[in-house]
């Protein structure tokens, strides 16, 4: 279902937590085993000669299920079904303040006709009717004109909140595009001279059919884009496959994606995840893709490529900053020689070297060295090697920890589901 949809049905005017028996306060893992739970009622598998209420019910909780699992549609619903409530307390209200005053009116015209008699106090029961209804009146006004008010301020204080994550969302999506073009930027200075080509190509594969026709090289270049600079894009011929959970043979397309830089391939592969999560259930190109890797397969060993470029500097070196060789001493063992401006070869004055040039040299050997990146290269420097590799960990931890997560789960769902059917 996507989010328009949801959203739509988060104005429903069913109470979703009592059709799922929850609180409020519940969690995504409560919500999820109060649906399995609620959902065996109902589904159309499970019973015998289902009615048309029993489908509907079903339906029902699917869309309870989704629109409480979703964070900002619940937010959506919660504020709705909170303005219901208070508009019902409210019309509640101003039928007790109706019922009180009506109570306070007859009151007052049995005391008068007990005070003046019959005929006086049937006068002032008339005179008191004319004014108990005028004041009625201006009572139900002020209350009608009070829950018009109230209704406006939770009107505004609604329109004020989806403003407000609006404008959120669209500082989220401006961060991450400034971002992303930050990225592109640093990582663009390499034309990764020294990477081969295959290992700077990610492989994308989409259905090619429906909206996955219209999608071609431009697109994919359009769509791949952020993630640093692109060289080159083309297509592989369709072949016929099974996907998805009932194995149904369609056709798939195979892009190939070739960047710039090695650390813009790694980006794309990684982020690309993050991407295809979120914009699962959306109308955008993002939604019908169905995986991105690398190109050959498997990741490159992004150390090669670092050891190849430290190598290369240090063939580089010029041979005088090279140590003097070790001194044999009298017994045999090496005699270690120390090299320092000045002191090795004697002054043109003769005098032994001052104590002003090992402070040269000490400073000298003190300044930083130059990174080993080199942007002609384009091979990836220690820091970006060391960031993409505590990247891919950091990724493969957090898909170990979320694949048992979902056995937890899974294996909760099927206790449950056991257990009932043995009541049953």
């Amino acid at each position: 279902m996507s989010n328009d949809d949801l959203k739509a049905h988060a104005a429903s005017n069913q109470d979703f937590y009592a059709l799922l028996d929850i609180q409020q306060n519940a969690t995504v893992s409560e919500i999820r085993r109060a649906y399995r739970r609620t959902a065996l009622k109902y589904h159309p598998d499970k019973i015998t000669n289902p009615t048309a209420a029993d489908i509907d019910k079903f339906h029902l909780l699917q869309i309870a299920n989704d629109v409480l699992s979703d964070p900002e549609v619940k937010q959506l619903y919660d504020n709705a079904r909170e303005a219901r409530q208070r508009k019902q307390r409210e019309r509640e209200m101003m039928g007790a303040a109706k019922r009180k005053m009506r109570e306070d009116l007859e009151a007052r015209e049995r005391a008068g006709a007990f005070e003046g008699g019959a005929t006086q106090g049937v006068k002032r029961s008339w005179m008191g009717d004319d004014d108990a209804e005028e004041k009625l009146q201006r009572e139900i006004e002020r209350i009608a004109e009070d829950g018009r008010r109230r209704r406006r301020e939770a009107e505004d204080k609604l329109k004020k909140e989806l403003d407000d994550e609006q404008k959120k969302m669209q500082e989220e999506e401006e961060e991450a595009r400034k971002a992303a073009d930050r990225s592109s930027q640093r990582v663009d200075r390499s034309k990764d001279a020294v990477v081969p080509e295959n290992e700077r190509a990610v492989k994308v594969r989409w259905v090619r059919e429906g909206r996955g026709l219209e999608l071609d090289t431009d697109r994919l270049a359009v769509l791949f884009a952020p993630f640093g600079k692109i060289e080159n894009t083309l297509t592989l011929k369709d072949k016929r496959q099974r996907v998805g959970e009932k194995k149904e043979k369609k056709t798939i397309a195979t892009g190939v994606i070739v960047y710039a830089s090695i650390v813009s391939a790694h980006t794309a592969v990684l982020d690309s995840e993050k991407m295809l999560r979120q914009h699962a259930s959306q109308e955008s190109d993002w939604a019908l893709i169905e995986s991105v890797c690398w190109a050959t397969e498997k990741q490159p060993d992004f150390g090669t490529h670092f050891a190849a470029s430290a190598s290369s500097k240090n063939e580089a070196e010029p041979t005088s900053a090279a140590p003097n060789p070790s001194k044999q001493t009298s017994n045999g063992a090496a005699k270690p020689s120390f090299k320092f401006p000045g002191m090795n070869s004697a002054p043109p004055s003769g005098k032994a070297p001052s104590f002003g040039s090992f402070a040269s040299a000490s400073a000298a050997a003190a300044a930083p060295k130059a990174s080993s990146f080199n942007p002609s290269s384009g091979t990836p420097s220690l820091q970006e090697v060391t960031m993409m590799n505590l990247k891919n960990a950091q990724r493969d931890k957090e898909r170990k920890a979320l694949e048992e997560q979902l056995a937890r789960e899974d294996e909760a769902a099927d206790a449950a589901e056991a257990a009932m059917a043995k009541d049953t």
